[in-house]
């Protein structure tokens, strides 16, 4: 312990003594640490850490599975999930959730109303959770009766906070709910959450007894495994069950193969989709720490050779070779000690910066902090660090004999050829690490730029938007079911409400333009099967368009250019002949070489629906952005509807987002279009108000992310390697000081100084490059599904990245190369 002691304080006085070579060195390293401890630590809590379910472990997810497209996971349908529940026999508790949102009203308190995101669960699944309110209690299986919803609610801590101050006697309190009179129940827990980060409360799921022979599959279907029984076991009974309901319900068969279930453990169900994206981010972050090991185990390399002395006398004195590795080493470890302490104060500050800047959706982002776990992570990695890039110097610098170090002495210089070879196979492994990195991040960020200037075929700039809907339960009722779904009377209210709030938003100062669509623009799209009339098909699945009712001047507000035809206007009446627009697209697949002009479509939502004109074409506008290609789509006047609708389409009757195009900043005619609406209708919360734009930005979320991510991990490993690269190269010139003055007393110039030193780079770069190209051909196809309109192998692109990394090699070279030329050879002579 005591000679561990004294290596220990006789390594800290050496690193104190070179300040530059300790700071440069520990600050590579931090860097290092500090991003894969960053990055650990959101995989520790989304993909690692434990839930907040008791018994998670025995918790799991059940999915519908096409047998046609096996890698598609679907919801459950009312009856799938009724039936899974009532005929397994292995689960101790079963239970559905759907997402949702409700109209909180106006209160004589003065709360004004509020549109709040939520979810609709069953008792069964808050069971399988195992999860307890903060304050109040759970829903009985009385209050979730079909047809019988009990008007109560269980709210988060957030949303008890924000809306109601925390208030003491919330429990039981009445408030206005779409327009009913609703009971608080519960409380939530601060750090729970279902299936939305986003979710404020939790609801009884309103389902109806039409809706026990629906198939619109909505549900996300969870339980708990009873003790002893395994998920294979669990996975078995299920297929049985399967086999079962597909002659139970011969419907749910495609092409004469039954739909099939799938169980996943609840983990898997909840951030599956996230373990790709961050098993990426870490392994490019691992490559930016391997790179720093690289850089400083150059460095040591280079000391290891310039204490070829010290080591010998050492060795003449008595110390053994052991001695003296064990104490390279443990300059190596203390080294790495301090870069780890560095990198968890700088893995602090980027995980607050990773939280912050995270798309609102990311699973447990409220949960992501660095706990134990994390600290372990960074402590390992620091170790491990410091033994790989000290093991290999520390072994060649007690090699030293007395003899060879007096003879480099007299020389002027250092042994060459190993050494040499060692740090240029560092340098050029950190030049093909870094330009793996640099490709990889070069791609996303091209193909978020091409996102960015991609063609939408409208003008989203100064657009104000904002959405009002009416609640299903008091503007619609089930009346039957049409085509194996339950259809609803939709009562004609709303449509009349929309079209005075459009008329009076016309009036209003500041606004230019003014129109709507059901659905907010380029934030979704929404496929319909339809007919063409006198047209038969084999497979009515072949026609299918996005289906967007709109008011009239949506096109104008939006700018969106009308090719052929003409607009809606005020005449195109529920009472008139019915008429559509469709896109481009629609226009060249399913009428190719004919004027559509003229030609009827029909769209079925219930046995009334009508033949509809189609009346012009306008520009493919994207469903969604990004879109990799153009599908068809239909618009329709969204008056022209039938009076009744299948379930999963009563949306399109009972909710309008208005789109108005101001003289100035948008978000400032807020408060006059907020007035405005209230006089119409005060307890109609105008739902998510914000401009175009912010829409177009919150979808660019993940992919700036995403790319701004991994654009800043290849920039700090193009910076590290143009550092070890320049590190390499002064000491090669350091080293070959001697040599070089004598090339030039015998008369060599210039020019043939700096071919000499940047040959000697110009091979390292050339190996490194061919080695970082073939591993960016395999990183790419990992890569692929997370580009846009790149091509993940363009061999452009490889070039220009390769160029881009040589050329800063190449400038990290020529410091170094520029002193070589400058070696006065009667100084040189007289080195050492």
């Amino acid at each position: 312990m005591n000679i561990l002691w004294q290596d220990i304080r006789y390594g800290m006085r050496t690193l104190a003594a070179r300040p530059v070579f300790t700071l440069v060195a520990a600050l590579s390293l931090a860097l290092g640490i500090g991003l894969n401890t960053a990055i650990f630590t959101l995989m520790n809590t989304i993909l690692l850490g434990a839930l907040p379910y008791r018994d998670s472990d025995r918790i799991v997810a059940l999915f519908s599975i096409d047998p046609q497209h096996r890698d598609q996971l679907n919801n459950a349908s009312v009856p799938d999930f009724f039936a899974w529940r009532d005929l397994s026999r292995s689960f101790e508790a079963l239970g559905g959730v759907s997402n949702t949102a409700l109209d909180f009203g106006a209160e004589e308190n003065g709360l004004p109303p509020e549109r709040v995101q939520g979810e609709n669960v069953t008792p069964g699944l808050l069971q399988a959770l195992g999860v307890h309110p903060l304050m109040g209690r759970l829903f009985t299986e009385a209050e979730d009766e079909v047809d019988h919803p009990a008007p109560a609610i269980i709210i988060s801590h957030r949303l008890w906070m924000h809306r109601f101050g925390g208030a003491k006697d919330i429990l039981e309190r009445k408030i206005p709910v779409n327009g009913q009179s609703t009971s608080i129940i519960g409380v939530m827990p601060p750090d729970f959450r279902l299936t939305d980060e986003t979710g404020e409360y939790l609801a009884p799921i309103p389902l109806n007894h039409f809706q026990l022979r629906g198939s619109a599959r909505f549900l996300f279907v969870a339980g708990k495994l009873k003790p002893g029984v395994s998920l294979p076991q669990a996975q078995s009974e299920m297929n049985a069950i399967a086999v079962q309901l597909s002659k139970q319900f011969p419907r749910d068969m495609n092409q004469g193969k039954p739909w099939e279930i799938r169980i996943q453990p609840i983990r898997e169900a909840l951030v599956g989709v996230m373990s790709r994206p961050l098993l990426l981010l870490q392994g490019a972050v691992g490559f930016v720490l391997l790179i720093a090991c690289a850089n400083v185990a150059a460095l040591l390399l280079s000391r290891a050779a310039a204490r070829q002395t010290e080591v010998a006398i050492r060795a003449a004195l008595g110390a053994g070779r052991g001695r003296i590795f064990r104490q390279f080493l443990t300059e190596s470890l203390l080294l790495s000690a301090f870069s780890g302490v560095l990198g968890i104060a700088l893995a602090w500050t980027g995980v607050r910066l990773l939280v912050a800047m995270a798309p609102p959706w990311l699973p447990r982002l409220h949960a992501i902090h660095m706990d134990g776990r994390v600290l372990l992570f960074s402590a390992a990695v620091s170790l491990f660090t410091g033994l790989i890039f000290g093991v290999i110097p520390a072994a060649r610098g007690s090699k030293s004999s007395f003899s060879a170090a007096l003879k480099s002495a007299t020389r002027g210089g250092t042994p060459g050829g190993a050494h040499n070879r060692l740090r240029s196979g560092l340098v050029a492994a950190q030049f093909a690490m870094a330009l793996i990195l640099l490709i990889g991040s070069g791609l996303l960020v091209r193909s978020f730029l091409k996102l960015q200037g991609a063609d939408l075929g409208c003008d989203p700039r100064g657009l104000l938007t904002f959405r009002v809907r009416f609640p299903e339960n008091r503007f619609g009722k089930p009346v039957g079911t049409y085509q194996g779904l339950p259809l609803w009377e939709m009562r004609p209210e709303p449509p009349t409400v929309f079209t005075e709030m459009l008329q009076r938003l016309q009036t209003l100062p500041g606004v230019v333009s003014a129109g709507g669509m059901v659905f907010p623009p380029l934030t979704g799209n929404y496929p319909m099967n339809f007919s063409i009339e006198g047209r038969t098909v084999a497979n009515p699945d072949d026609l299918s368009a996005d289906f967007f009712p709109v008011t009239p001047n949506f096109f104008g507000t939006m700018r969106i250019p009308i090719r052929r035809g003409r607009d809606f206007t005020i005449r195109d009446t529920a009472t008139a002949p019915w008429v559509a627009i469709i896109n481009e697209t629609m226009a060249r697949r399913y009428f190719a070489g004919q004027n559509p002009l003229g030609q009827q479509i029909r769209v079925d939502f219930a046995e009334e629906d009508r033949p509809r004109e189609i009346v012009a074409v306008v520009k493919d506008v994207p469903a969604s952005n990004p879109q990799s290609h153009e599908d068809p789509a239909i618009y329709i006047p969204f008056v022209q509807a039938s009076a009744h609708t299948i379930g999963p389409h009563t949306g399109l009757h009972l909710q309008m987002t208005f789109l108005l195009r101001t003289t100035g900043n948008p978000m400032t005619a807020l408060p006059t279009v907020r007035r405005a609406m209230e006089e119409i209708d005060r307890n109609r919360p105008l739902i998510d108000p914000r401009t175009e734009e912010s829409y177009l930005a919150e979808q660019a979320q993940y992919p700036r992310y995403y790319s701004m991510l991994l654009g800043l991990f290849g920039a700090v490993a193009t910076m590290l390697a143009a550092v070890g690269i320049y590190g390499v190269m002064a000491h090669a010139v350091e080293q070959r000081t001697r040599e070089i003055g004598i090339r030039v007393a015998l008369g060599a110039g210039g020019w043939d100084v700096l071919q000499l030193i940047v040959r000697q780079a110009a091979l390292v770069i050339a190996i490194g490059a061919a080695v970082g190209l073939a591993g960016a051909m395999g990183l790419t196809r990992f890569l692929s599904s997370e580009i846009w309109e790149v091509n993940a192998d363009d061999p452009g692109a490889f070039m220009s990245f390769t160029l881009i990394l040589g050329a800063i090699a190449v400038l990290a070279c020529l410091v170094p190369a520029r002193r070589a030329v400058r070696i006065d050879p009667t100084i040189a002579l007289r080195y050492e």
